[in-house]
């Protein structure tokens, strides 16, 4: 399963470069968490292949090539250990607590007469990127957990690599830290964005650059590597996470490594390298030397991406332990400035961010607002949504020039069918299926724009990649949970609306032309029983006002649409709450 063997990868890599940092021996934490490695140190075997190491006390502390295999010693408690490890024999227990009463003790503390005054912390404010220049300056875009699946973190990347040329960045740091994200956009920025940059480029992986992330990294001129950190694993996933079949995965894979080897190779990287990330078939072996094998992602720790081959580097330049000390091994002089989005790009971040909340509010409203005579607030909240989803997704990029009208008329065209669905022809399907596919296609497409096209100068496969579907992945899945979320409210809504009491006086108003107060609905609706017919005074969808024997009675239909007139039958009477259907 790739998916699986990613997540190995990634783990393993991250475990040998700490093991390391620490001192231990890493292949016993690869031995812990893979089954096929097996281990065996000297002439001593500590787990057979197939079986994960698992050590007692006395094999912990045993000596295999002069030094304990993993722990120093056997210990009773903890005490016992603090006390060895203190060279006074004492010790202290501090609790939660004691570090809130100390904080407070800090913050209540006053200056000590004639002391000197303590440093001013400086506080960070946000860098504009549009209006705080760049000029020779050392530009940081951080690349955190979440961002490389938000688009519209992308077309802020874009827009502060074109300002770092504009304006003459001395350099420009990717500081990474990042489990990957969206593979087209990606591929787009490695291709386009990073490609037709002037200024200096340079990637700190600080501590994961994961999938997506390793690509980013191996766009850039040079690469850097925290202490404990891991590059790699980029084999391409379905954006739900379930895994791809065989033939789909290597006409992915094959697609992706074609697009990747271009960038990889101008920027001086050896294209093995990303080859073994994309394809776990290849692994990475560079001159007999085994350094990842075949059927195993490749995934590099600090150490690994840092080895010396044919006298350079295999991948990074060096292991850094923060940016001030990569601008020291870079020699860079600029002030170190952190790219921050401005107030529209925070708009775009976070509509794309939560897309499917706004399709569930703007549902929900549309819905509301039916229940309602006139246009009210149910209304403005559902237009106010839709209206801030499509604007943020324009301002996020994916929707750019003439498209942006054109989505804009499918989605009111969407809107305008199931309006006749609803009102001018129920119970027709055609108009109302139209019209949703209509309103998906829209959100959809706004979510995720076009798909990137293939690489100039190379053809990733023989196959090509002349349309996907894997850009609207993200797309499909935030519409189908927007929806999921609104059909369940709009159920919740349709059960316990009705006794609300101001819902339930609109609905009256529109129904009987007067008000909650004097329309004797509710004296007359526990007068009615199942089994009686009356004719549908207005129109349900699903509420609205029948008349049983010349009382109007406010009543519900479940899963039809009944129009004014009809003969209705009551089938049940739910507390206060009368349901009917057509007869």
């Amino acid at each position: 399963d790739t998916i699986l063997a990613e997540a190995l990868a990634v783990l393993k890599a991250g475990v040998r470069s700490l093991c390391k940092l620490k001192g231990h021996r890493p292949e016993i934490a690869e031995a812990f968490v893979d089954r096929d490695k097996g281990l065996v140190i000297g002439a001593t075997t500590l787990a057979e292949k197939g079986e994960l190491l698992l050590l007692d006390a006395d094999a912990a502390v045993q000596s295999v090539d002069g030094k304990p295999l993993l722990a120093r010693a056997v210990i009773s408690d903890v005490e016992a250990l603090a006390k060895s490890a203190s060279s006074s024999g004492s010790f202290v227990t501090l609790d939660a607590a004691w570090f809130e009463k100390r904080g407070e003790k800090a913050a209540e503390s006053k200056p000590v007469a004639g002391a000197a005054p303590a440093p001013e912390v400086e506080k960070k404010t946000p860098v504009i990127t549009r209006s705080q220049s760049y000029e020779g300056r050392v530009v940081v875009i951080p690349v955190g957990e979440d961002d490389l699946i938000i688009p519209a973190r992308f077309e802020f990347m874009k827009r502060t690599l074109n300002l770092c040329d504009e304006q003459g960045a001395e350099a420009v740091i990717f500081d990474l830290d990042t489990p990957g994200g969206l593979a087209w956009d990606t591929i787009t920025l490695m291709m386009k964005d990073l490609q037709n940059l002037k200024t200096r480029s340079l990637a700190y992986v600080n501590t994961r650059a994961i999938s997506a992330g390793a690509l980013i990294a191996m766009a850039t001129d040079a690469i850097y590597m925290a202490p404990a950190s891991a590059i790699g694993a980029s084999t391409p996933v379905s954006g739900d996470g379930t895994p791809l079949a065989e033939a789909e995965r290597a006409k992915n894979n094959s697609a992706f490594m074609g697009m990747a080897r271009t960038v990889v190779r101008e920027k001086g990287y050896d294209v093995r390298i990303i080859e073994g990330m994309i394809d776990m078939d290849r692994g990475l072996i560079i001159n007999g030397r085994v350094i990842i094998p075949k059927g195993e992602i490749v995934t590099l720790d600090s150490e690994q991406a840092t080895m010396i081959i044919d006298g350079k580097p295999l991948l990074a330049k060096g292991v850094v332990k923060s940016i001030e000390e990569l601008k020291l091994r870079e020699s860079l002089t600029g002030e170190v400035i952190t790219a921050e989005p401005t107030g529209f790009e925070w708009i775009a971040i976070w509509v794309t961010r939560y897309a499917a909340i706004l399709i569930l509010i703007g549902l929900a409203g549309g819905y509301l607002e039916m229940q309602t005579p006139g246009f009210g607030i149910p209304g403005f909240i559902a237009v106010g949504a839709f209206s801030l989803f499509f604007f943020g997704h324009y301002v996020a990029g994916s929707l750019a020039g003439r498209e942006t009208m054109v989505v804009a008329l499918i989605f009111v065209l969407g809107i305008i069918l199931i309006g006749i669905e609803l009102f001018a022809a129920p119970g027709t399907i055609l108009p109302g299926l139209t019209g949703f596919l209509c309103v998906m296609v829209a959100l959809v497409y706004a979510m995720s724009g076009w798909e990137v096209a293939p690489p100039e100068g190379e053809a990733p496969s023989s196959e090509g990649v002349s349309f996907s579907f894997a850009p609207y992945a993200s797309g499909f899945r935030h519409f189908a949970l927007g929806v999921s979320g609104a059909a369940v409210l709009i159920t919740l809504l349709a059960l316990w609306l009705p006794s609300l009491r101001p819902f339930r006086a609109l609905v009256l108003q529109s129904a009987a032309g007067g008000t909650y107060d004097d329309t004797p609905v509710m004296r007359d609706a526990a007068r009615a029983r199942a089994g009686e017919c009356g004719t549908a005074r207005s129109a349900l969808r699903p509420y609205g006002t029948i008349e049983i024997d010349g009382r109007l009675v406010e009543a519900a239909v479940e899963g039809d649409y009944i129009q004014s007139g009809a003969a209705v039958r009551v089938r049940e009477v739910r507390g206060e709450k009368i349901i009917v259907e057509p007869v």
